[in-house]
């Protein structure tokens, strides 16, 4: 059945945003439950927006199924041996923007966020306003963008998908925030992104078989 497909999107679509919980959690970086609705509720939507455009792709396509179980199992792999950048972590008294003088371009701002979620926090408060969560959540949705397009064209339900990527984001970050916060270690992050792909693997061959 779709419905555990699009479960199980939903988990390995938010490991990400558990590693950003936790990069947060250590570096004692709050994330209001607004400010965490509001980058759940744009993965939640963009997921469906990628979902819906498989499903109107597989009307052309005729191994349209096969075809994206096969790409939500290379998105996999992908994601499995994707290095992580080791030169991210810096200490939560020295708040990256601060070295920044100069307003952040949009495509520079989704690069530096990605190596490093502490970016996001624009005025180095330790506070992830609304606006800031809305750049935040712009960004980690990109990684639902192909990976929801592969969905479609296996035949799974957007609104199902992007209800689970929803309360899966919300779930995640606030987990991993409490376990950066308890642990002050983000030795979870890189384990999450690993996790990540091997569950993205095991929905395509799921599908395929199905």
């Amino acid at each position: 059945m779709h419905i555990v497909s699009a479960l199980f999107l939903g988990l390995a679509a938010n490991l990400d945003n558990l590693g950003v919980g936790i990069s947060y959690g250590v570096q004692k970086i709050r994330v209001p439950f607004f400010s965490n609705f509001s980058i759940a509720l744009l993965s939640g939507i963009v997921t469906a927006i990628s979902v819906l455009t498989g499903h109107l792709l597989s009307r052309y396509i005729a191994v349209a199924g096969e075809l994206g179980a096969l790409m939500i199992v290379a998105i996999g792999i992908w994601v499995m041996v994707h290095k992580t950048s080791t030169s991210n972590s810096l200490p939560a008294a020295i708040p990256v923007m601060k070295t920044y003088s100069v307003p952040i371009k949009a495509l520079s701002c989704v690069v530096q966020i990605t190596k490093e979620p502490s970016v996001a926090d624009f005025d180095a408060n330790g506070f992830i306003s609304t606006k800031e969560a809305m750049v935040l959540g712009l960004t980690l949705s990109f990684n639902c963008i192909a990976t929801g397009v592969g969905a479609g064209l296996t035949g799974m339900d957007p609104l199902s998908s992007g209800i689970s990527v929803f309360i899966f984001s919300m779930i995640s970050i606030s987990i991993g925030y409490l376990i950066g916060w308890k642990t002050a270690s983000d030795r979870f992050e890189h384990l999450s992104q690993v996790i990540s792909g091997a569950v993205l693997i095991i929905i395509g061959i799921y599908e395929l078989l199905n």
